[in-house]
């Protein structure tokens, strides 16, 4: 299967109308926790699965809707969303990124590893699966990779770069000030001395 897998160019000439759009559902979907979090600060204590399955939900929330608009089909079986470019030559996955060598998790199931594989072949033709994909940084703060990723048997074949000049943006988080009582010196205010 790996000699029938669609080159980096091939896929780059597929996805070119798109590239913007998967990059902003991945930074979007990262803001959409974020927002969560300031809603409900209790949040902020929850596992990392709790955070990728909630960012994961908000991709894909802005991805189907995108997708939909302009026709391209993008299918939900069980929890996984699908989008199939080129006439099926292309499917996309949204995931986080396990590490910086665009591995992913997920229990291995008989999909998971005939995608990982490339072995999944619809009507005849061949197809490539890829992951467009997320990294948080170390602090959970940002994201530090934001790419599509095609894998064969756990190595990556080829990579796109979703950063703008290789870092990723800064999703603005919105710190509200404390709330509470107005706090007042006792002390009393140090008088001014008139020069006379």
């Amino acid at each position: 299967m790996l000699d029938e897998l669609l080159s980096q160019r091939s896929a780059e000439a597929i996805l070119a109308p798109h590239l913007g759009a998967l990059r902003s559902f991945l930074e979007q979907g990262w803001a959409d926790w974020h927002e969560s979090v300031l809603a409900a600060p209790k949040l902020a204590t929850s596992r990392p699965t709790t955070r990728a399955n909630v960012v994961y939900d908000r991709i894909t929330f802005h991805a189907e809707a995108y997708f939909d608009a302009q026709g391209i089909p993008a299918v939900r079986k069980g929890q996984m969303l699908t989008v199939s470019l080129d006439d099926g030559r292309l499917v996309l996955r949204f995931k986080k990124f396990r590490n910086r060598k665009l591995g992913t998790s997920g229990i291995p199931t008989q999909q998971r590893l005939e995608f990982e594989m490339q072995q999944v072949v619809l009507d005849g033709t061949a197809t490539t699966y890829a992951v467009a994909g997320y990294l948080p940084d170390e602090l959970g703060i940002g994201l530090d990779v934001l790419a599509i990723a095609c894998t064969y048997d756990g190595r990556v074949i080829w990579q796109i770069d979703l950063n703008e000049e290789g870092t990723a943006s800064v999703v603005p988080v919105r710190v509200d000030a404390p709330q509470g009582p107005p706090v007042r010196s006792t002390r009393p205010a140090a008088r001014e001395e008139s020069e006379g």
